[in-house]
């Protein structure tokens, strides 16, 4: 891991929790109220003193196991007597005070749960599962492991504002079919039909119609 890694708090929650119940009482000013009031919401209820956040997915992966819930994880890190909340940057990452070794005994507590298959010695996840825990990881439902934004169902992370969210073919370049995962199955279509209908128009025969001539001049 590359350094330095900023330590101290990146949030003045005091400021945070001021600028969000300015934003509720003022919500009709806000056309991006849903947004800013769950970015603020989010970051409201983020540990301050905790630095990195881990990824239950990505621990996962690595013992290559089904991974719990992330109510079963928190309730299981708060059980063992420790903290834990998720990030503003990352949906899936979480925040915690509890060291690596007690994350990864409440992984192998799981794991014994949950068997995955044999794995190569050398890989990361035998090793790390051929370590006995030391700590027996309970995983019974904690009051705590949902906030309470999640326990009233404010949202925290908005969903994309529509289908196919993100970058755009680049100006100028001919659409196809190989743009469907972008753009979707009917605006594709769509375009091709209108460049199609463009060009019976102006009287010449639509691109997909057009039969490929061979070019007379011999190859040398």
């Amino acid at each position: 891991m590359g350094g330095p890694i900023w330590s101290a708090p990146i949030h003045d929650m005091e400021w945070v929790n001021s600028i969000l119940a300015d934003v509720k009482s003022m919500k009709s000013r806000y056309p991006a109220f849903e947004r800013i009031s769950a970015v603020l919401t989010t970051i409201s209820e983020e540990l301050p003193d905790v630095p990195l956040f881990l990824s239950l997915h990505n621990l996962c992966a690595t013992l290559k196991c089904t991974s719990p819930s992330a109510v079963i994880f928190r309730s299981a890190v708060i059980n063992a007597g420790y903290r834990i909340s998720g990030s503003h940057c990352n949906p899936l990452g979480l925040k915690t005070d509890a060291p690596m070794d007690v994350i990864w005994d409440i992984m192998r507590c799981w794991v014994k749960n949950h068997p995955v298959k044999a794995q190569p010695s050398d890989q990361a996840g035998s090793v790390i599962l051929a370590k006995e825990p030391v700590l027996q990881a309970n995983f019974a439902r904690a009051v705590a492991s949902l906030s309470k934004a999640q326990a009233k169902k404010v949202a925290r992370f908005l969903p994309n504002p529509e289908r196919h969210w993100g970058p755009k073919v680049r100006a100028g370049r001919q659409i196809t079919s190989k743009h469907v995962s972008l753009l979707g199955a009917d605006a594709v279509n769509g375009i091709l039909n209108n460049h199609e209908e463009e060009e019976e128009k102006e009287g010449g025969e639509p691109a997909s119609k057009r039969k490929k001539t061979e070019d007379p001049t011999p190859n040398l």
